[in-house]
């Protein structure tokens, strides 16, 4: 009999439906405020800490509209936090105004009317909504770059309010790996078998005919795209002793989550030193609320299951193993060091800013609960994920993701960011959150932090960045990302078949199966995969100091950045001199 499915198929549409919107910038231009494309949650808005007056603004300046807010928290955070709300938005038409028809709701748009309350009074705003609707682009480029529009002060009640980005683990985009798993459309050998004539590289390049180029090259199982592979060399191994009073480095991975293989066996007790062959703790208990931090559902685990969302297709969906891959990497560049993985992201490789923000805080809680000689350490934060903010220059920027990453690497914590996977220098957040010129951002005295870097992806010559890498001014560096070898889930193989098979003398003979990865290992690319090879190194700097019984700390985890940056930058042969 057939496996019963592990989703019903409304929980498969629902998990194939977009998590947000994209973002109209034209849409309810503010003066002062120059918006650029991202991706929402369009039904509320995020508040941070006192919530009365954006109520009441909100409130006021959805009243035309036909909406309403209803301020609720959100779910699961601890009274010992600062809260963080909801304005979840509702149509409410009345009788004594005219708001009919009522458009649909977005947030952005009622953040943006909120914005022109706030600074024109009711009496001006009509007057200012007409006078940044009739201004050529050039004039709202000048006027925003004067700040002689919505400038808001750090006492500004909209200051804290912000919409609910859209994370993924490879920024959506131009990026091949963005969208889809690279076999989710056709079978690369549907049209005819490679070997069907002659030996494929007895006469040329087997990409002969279509030699891919470009972004979408990297897309391509030999060019960089996901696909199987036989690692035939030595597990990573333990090879330093632990002396009395030390301790292993601790690198957080939080992501996809992480599923089973030989190299990252589970460690199954949180309150006591782990047997030897215990390196991953799957499970941290969350302190806001019974249960653990970010999802737990091991029926829409994307590092058990590989096709969870859209049709029963049998195709795997693009962000399962995303997880497994990345803490494979940082297990073979720091073989020493312990994992923490924290799953936040679905299958497709989305999460909302607010529980990012969630699952973040919940691991600050846990690390302090057990104090500074417990056993609850993490000493390197990986971030494979990001966004692009839609105002990254206007002092309308969301700073609760900064507090919560600046409050980490007070506790001793680096925290290391992918750059992204979308050819452009404009910067992604959380990666350029210190390295952007935000005004109302004053980052503190030197020393006083852990670092925080973003790493671009190197080609494997080594010798240039990838075509795909964003680059810029606020990327750190850049390291090996690209037909990177690491780990994934022995659990995981797809519908896809063999393009031929043909079994003699007792043996099953076949051609490869594009998505069987039960060998357990697998080359893929992007700038989510060199972030943890800099991870890895920060641990691998810190494994000696942190195991002879050194205390962590902020000092001794900036040593180790820098040491790690230092051997990062001998390897990038990329600089054009």
């Amino acid at each position: 009999m057939p496996e019963k499915p592990v989703r019903t198929w409304r929980e498969r549409e629902a998990a194939d439906e977009p998590r947000g919107v994209p973002l109209d910038p034209m849409l309810e231009p503010v003066p002062g405020v120059r918006a650029f494309g991202s991706v929402y949650a369009p039904g509320y808005l995020l508040i941070s800490g006192e919530k009365e007056e954006p109520e009441r603004l909100l409130r006021e300046a959805g009243a035309a509209l036909g909406w309403d807010v209803n301020v609720e928290p959100v779910p699961g955070q601890r009274k010992a936090r600062e809260p963080l709300s909801r304005a979840v938005i509702f149509q409410s038409p009345r009788e004594d105004r005219d708001d009919e028809p009522v458009p649909p709701i977005d947030a952005w748009r009622l953040l943006q009317r909120a914005r022109l309350l706030a600074t024109n009074g009711r009496d001006r705003r009509d007057r200012a909504l007409d006078a940044a609707r009739s201004a050529a682009p050039k004039e709202r480029a000048r006027r925003a770059r004067r700040k002689d529009g919505y400038v808001p002060k750090k006492d500004d009640p909209l200051r804290r309010v912000g919409l609910d980005h859209v994370l993924t683990v490879d920024p959506a985009g131009v990026n091949p790996f963005s969208k889809t798993n690279p076999f989710s459309k056709t079978n690369p050998f549907s049209k005819t078998n490679p070997f069907s004539k002659t030996n494929p590289f007895s006469r040329t390049n087997p990409f002969s005919k279509t030699n891919p180029a470009g972004l979408e090259g990297y897309a391509f199982p030999g060019s960089g795209g996901l696909e199987m592979a036989s690692y035939v060399g030595p597990a990573p191994t333990r090879v330093l002793e632990l002396e009395d009073g030390g301790r292993r480095p601790v690198v957080a991975i939080v992501d996809t989550g992480c599923g089973e293989h030989e190299w990252l066996p589970p460690r199954r007790d949180e309150t006591n030193p782990p047997p030897e062959r215990d390196i991953v703790r799957r499970r941290v208990s969350s302190a806001a609320s019974e249960g653990v931090i970010g999802i737990d559902d091991e029926s829409t685990n994307p590092e058990i299951h590989g096709d969870l969302s859209g049709p029963r297709d049998g195709f795997i969906d693009g962000a399962s193993g995303h997880g497994t891959f990345v803490a494979g990497i940082v297990r073979q560049v720091a073989p020493e060091a312990d994992l923490v993985t924290i799953r936040v992201a679905d299958s497709n490789g989305t999460v909302l800013e607010s529980e990012l923000i969630r699952a973040l805080e919940e691991l600050i809680d846990w690390m302090k609960e057990d104090g500074d000689n417990g056993v609850q350490h993490v000493d390197v934060l990986n971030l494979s994920l990001g966004y692009y903010h839609e105002t990254p220059e206007d002092g309308a920027f969301s700073t609760r993701l900064y507090e919560i990453l600046a409050e980490l690497r007070g506790l001793g914590c680096a925290v290391v960011c992918s750059a992204g996977n979308d050819a452009t220098d404009r910067p992604t957040f959380p990666a350029a959150l210190y390295n952007w010129g935000d005004p109302d951002i004053t980052l503190p005295e030197a020393g006083k932090l852990a670092p925080h870097v973003a790493i671009g992806a190197l080609n494997p010559n080594l010798s240039s960045v990838a075509l795909y890498s964003n680059i810029g001014e606020w990327v750190t560096a850049f390291a090996p990302g690209t037909s990177v070898l690491s780990t994934l889930p022995q659990e995981i193989q797809g519908g896809v078949q063999p393009g031929s098979r043909l079994d003699l003398y007792g043996r099953r003979r076949e051609t490869i199966d594009p998505d069987d990865f039960t060998g357990g290992f697998a080359i893929w690319s992007g700038t989510s995969f060199a972030a943890p090879y800099v991870a890895g190194l920060i641990a691998r700097e810190l494994s000696p100091v942190l195991m002879g019984g050194t205390a962590g700390g902020v000092d001794v985890t900036d040593a180790a950045t820098k040491a790690a940056l230092k051997f990062v930058e001998k390897l990038d042969r990329s600089v054009i001199e």
